[in-house]
């Protein structure tokens, strides 16, 4: 007998409404959790990283970025996601 799907998807939902918490330097975040400061998208986070643009720290094979780095990119000339977009 088959499995009934769930009716749960993996999909990632746009965040709420609801203020992020304030931005730790000293704290490491996950991609989306990154995305999600930047203000961006899990996609283009990763283009960032491609690009050299953010760094990453690994354990194992979790990829984390430094809230250092995020703090560092989002006060950059030019950081607005449409800005970097034209850039692209």
């Amino acid at each position: 007998m088959p499995l009934a799907k769930s009716a749960h998807t993996s999909k990632r939902v746009a965040p709420t409404s609801a203020p992020l918490a304030p931005l730790d330097v000293l704290q490491r975040y996950t991609i989306p959790e990154a995305a999600d400061y930047l203000r961006c998208s899990r996609a283009w986070v990763y283009i960032l990283l491609e690009r050299g643009e953010l760094r990453t720290i690994r354990d194992g094979r979790r990829v984390y970025v430094p809230g250092s780095e995020i703090a560092r990119r989002s006060q950059a000339p030019g950081s607005t996601t449409k800005e970097t977009l034209a850039n692209f």
